[in-house]
């Protein structure tokens, strides 16, 4: 091998050989790094299409709509309904004292004319491309079916 291609080849061999090497490492550690990643993704696409299965269930079967609401409002759900006034004695249930000045009180001021979903996501991207801590200030103004409607789309 010296006498055909010289005194350098083996060197030379050995030194792209060890390239060699390094790469097939780091494309092991790159598959083994994406495999994971895709795992991962993989499961999170799978839960989330549960859970909008599960919500297309509740909103479009009457039946699990009614049990579900029956459940949320009932005495073990986060917001009981009363159904009478000695329920309203049950431990268990939240009450609270009616405040006798509440007729008094003068009205609160009308709120502002709601914007358009276009206008609003307009002015919201100027505000992020202007100054986005003071985005928030935008959103909040927002009524809720705007954003529902944007996660609608988005979904």
């Amino acid at each position: 091998m010296v006498s055909a291609y010289g005194v350098e080849a083996p060197a030379i061999l050995n030194n792209y050989a060890l390239q060699l090497e390094g790469m097939l490492d780091s494309a092991v550690a790159w598959g083994t790094q994406a495999k994971g990643l895709i795992q991962d993704y993989a499961n999170f696409a799978v839960q989330e299409h549960q859970d909008n299965m599960a919500y297309n269930q509740i909103l479009t079967n009457p039946d699990v709509l009614s049990d579900y609401t029956l459940k949320f409002f009932g005495p073990e759900g986060p917001y009981p309904v009363y159904e009478s006034e000695a329920e309203l004695e049950t431990p268990g249930y939240r009450t609270e004292a009616v405040n006798p000045m509440m007729g008094q009180l003068p009205a609160p001021p009308a709120a502002a004319a709601p914007q358009q979903p276009e206008n609003f996501w307009g002015n919201f991207k100027q505000q992020m491309d202007v100054d986005p801590s003071q985005a928030w200030r935008i959103l909040n103004q927002a009524q809720p079916q705007v954003v529902a409607y944007k996660l609608f789309v988005m979904e």
